[in-house]
């Protein structure tokens, strides 16, 4: 679903995780990039299945028209043809909504010690969007809805064992770029951002190599380039 900017259940701070490569280039072409959703990863993103997959061929039973002439469609043969479209031109850029950091997206989205996390807020991101919309994710068994799910239903949905990402998604959906891997976003890193966190196991010259491309790309973010919380040691 999507989140106002004025719904009470919008959070507060959001984060993006990404290895240093991902980070130079969104400094240098001040874009955010969106992936296809069928190259996220997961096979299961904007799956039809359980319920809703029934809810489908019962609420839409064949004969169905003629497809440009053709043999005529039975509903599953309609969502065998339509869903792996929606995939191919549904286009998204995530984003973890928390008021601290995580441990496990710093190992899972930076691969090493050499990573950055984006740390913006919630209507900071919003405002940043001119035709593309915030959704937040909600986490469920495939299929529980029993409705004829829309495109955004389908991008909006993931398994439980992926809540502890508690995702919000950027949305843009392009008919024509299905044979794209994903689609930039103009984003000035400078406007948007309130934070830049170095991974908290990087060393001192990851560090300096952080600080010396923003002073580069983006001078006015110089000075909110830190290093994550979870770098500072206990008291004893």
């Amino acid at each position: 679903m999507q989140i106002g900017t004025n719904s009470s259940a919008a959070p507060n701070k959001m984060w993006r995780y990404m290895k240093f490569s991902r980070f130079l280039w969104m400094l240098q072409r001040k874009q955010l990039w969106l992936s296809r959703a069928d190259l996220l990863g997961d096979p299961w993103e904007m799956a039809l299945a359980g319920n809703q997959l029934q809810h489908v061929i019962q609420h839409h039973p064949p004969p169905q028209l003629p497809l440009n002439g053709g043999p005529i469609e039975s509903a599953i043969e309609r969502a065998m043809r339509i869903i792996p479209k929606w995939r191919k031109t549904t286009f998204v850029n995530c984003w973890r909504a928390s008021e601290h950091e995580s441990h496990a997206l710093w190992r899972i989205y930076c691969g090493s010690a050499e990573g950055v996390a984006l740390e913006t807020t919630y209507d900071k991101l919003v405002a940043s969007l001119h035709g593309p919309q915030l959704f937040k994710v909600s986490y469920e068994n495939p299929g529980s809805a029993k409705r004829t799910p829309t495109r955004e239903d389908l991008i909006t949905k993931k398994r439980p064992p992926f809540e502890y990402e508690q995702e919000f998604r950027i949305l843009l959906t392009n008919e024509d770029a299905s044979e794209e891997s994903g689609l930039p976003l103009d984003w000035p890193p400078e406007e948007h951002l309130v934070g830049i966190r170095v991974h908290p196991e990087a060393d001192d010259s990851f560090m300096q190599t952080v600080v010396a491309a923003v002073t580069d790309y983006a001078p006015a973010l110089k000075d909110w380039v830190i290093w994550s919380d979870m770098r500072a040691p206990p008291p004893v």
